[in-house]
């Protein structure tokens, strides 16, 4: 551990589920670590526990957005990682379209990285090697029948990647999709086991599905100088399960 040592870093949506097992892995890896969440008390607690600072918003709403940007401002002279974690998940027929809902998967999933990712950019343009991870999904790539308005939001914000990793290049700020596949978590416990175990043995091909703790790594890396030539492009971490459809066994 300790490849991270020194650096700065905001994590959205940090208070629970596989943000807050970034963070964790990154505080244990020796970053300076921004919690960020809706949940005033579990925030505060953890980033209590980790060394590390809490800022409530609700990215929703674009002022909390803005106050989440300007508290960053104030307070830090660089920012080498950002993790736009943060995002809402709504499964939702086409038959039973709520527009309501659809506007805030976007503006969750998509207008807030945009807006957060612009606004902290003289943060990330004085740090010597600056990394902005988004974590999307399998899928950004993979249909997901009844939960369209989710995947496309995933499948923007890696379109989103790929450009401004092409546009912040010059400046030395190093963009990458981060994609995990099926993990377990406090949310999705129920979902998960409701599906059933077995069905996701049969799916993916390592035979099980992840947890939280198994995002660490690759989101580690990406943050590191390790990865120091990687840029535009998507880390997949799902046990093979964009492979799937794959019938011929040897």
């Amino acid at each position: 551990m300790g490849v991270l040592t020194g650096k700065i870093a905001l994590i959205t949506g940090s208070t629970g589920g596989i943000g807050k097992a970034i963070a964790e892995g990154y505080a244990a890896a020796g970053a300076t670590v921004w919690i960020h969440g809706r949940r005033q008390e579990e925030g505060a607690a953890l980033a209590q526990r980790l060394g590390g600072h809490f800022i409530k918003a609700d990215l929703s709403r674009p002022d909390d957005v803005d106050a989440l940007a300007d508290a960053l401002l104030a307070q830090e002279t660089r920012l080498d990682v950002l993790v736009n974690n943060a995002g809402v998940e709504i499964i939702m027929p086409l038959e039973a379209l709520n527009l309501a809902h659809l506007d805030l998967i976007w503006q969750v999933n998509v207008r807030a990285p945009f807006h957060l990712t612009h606004r902290l950019l003289p943060l990330l343009r004085q740090s010597s090697g600056a990394s902005i991870i988004n974590i999307t999904s399998i899928h950004d790539t993979m249909p997901y029948p009844h939960n369209a308005a989710y995947s496309a939001s995933k499948a923007a914000l890696a379109m989103f990647t790929k450009t401004i990793a092409v546009e912040l290049a010059p400046h030395g700020i190093r963009v990458n999709n981060f994609a995990p596949g099926a993990v377990e978590t406090e949310i999705n416990r129920d979902v998960i086991h409701e599906i059933g175990a077995e069905k996701f043995r049969e799916w993916i091909p390592l035979g099980r599905v992840a947890q939280s703790e198994e995002m660490i790594g690759p989101a580690v890396f990406l943050a590191s100088e390790a990865a120091s030539y990687v840029t535009g492009t998507t880390l997949y971490a799902d046990g093979a399960y964009l492979q799937n459809l794959v019938r011929y066994r040897p």
